[in-house]
């Protein structure tokens, strides 16, 4: 359960445009198309995101083939993912609700990759002058490439729905905060009056 009492009316001079962003960013999210910039925002985010994909391919590189290739994107999501849990576990909701939708952007661009995979039309960055399409060679290997489309509309769907839910979470703690009116020091004061009238 969310604890939404540090949230108050007060706040939302702050809150409502950092909201109204965070719907920029979605909208962002959800139009960006491969080979072409999302603006600034999305830049840097997806920058952090490549990081964390090429060093993910690093880390397992011991590991079997299909999973070294695979792990890029998985690192991808886990990362995102593990920004949002840290954010709603120190109770930083609207830190939560922009991890949410790293999460989103990362699904959307790891659903774009797969989505690739047979017509390999990206232009892919890494070592070497030919880097390895990942998913071409783990749908391949799989013998999933006919579906390569599907599974990637599949995740790049799962990705808006959860930004989507991001959206809703923060517009659901904008009307927690009109609701949270913290002028209630009046009433915790007559309280206390009336306990120390009550003990005489």
């Amino acid at each position: 359960m969310l604890n939404t009492n540090k949230y108050s009316r007060s706040n939302l001079w702050l809150y409502v445009p950092l909201w109204l962003f965070f719907v920029y960013l979605f909208v962002q999210i959800v139009q960006i198309e491969p080979n072409k910039s999302g603006g600034i925002f999305l830049g840097i985010m997806y920058f952090i995101e490549f990081g964390v994909h090429e060093v993910s391919h690093l880390v397992v590189a011991f590991l079997p083939s299909i999973l070294v290739a695979a792990a890029g994107s998985a690192g991808e999501l886990t990362f995102t993912a593990l920004v949002a849990y840290a954010a709603f576990k120190s109770k930083s909701y609207f830190a939560g609700i922009f991890g949410l939708l790293w999460v989103a952007l990362a699904m959307n661009s790891i659903g774009m990759y797969m989505a690739d995979a047979r017509v390999q039309q990206l232009q892919l960055a890494g070592p070497g002058s030919d880097p390895q399409h990942d998913w071409h060679y783990v749908f391949g290997s799989l013998g999933w490439l006919n579906a390569d489309t599907f599974i990637g509309g599949f995740v790049r769907g799962l990705g808006d729905l959860i930004g989507f839910a991001a959206l809703a979470l923060g517009f659901w703690l904008l009307i927690c905060m009109l609701a949270n009116d913290k002028s209630t020091p009046k009433e915790n004061d007559s309280s206390n009056v009336s306990k120390i009238i009550n003990r005489y």
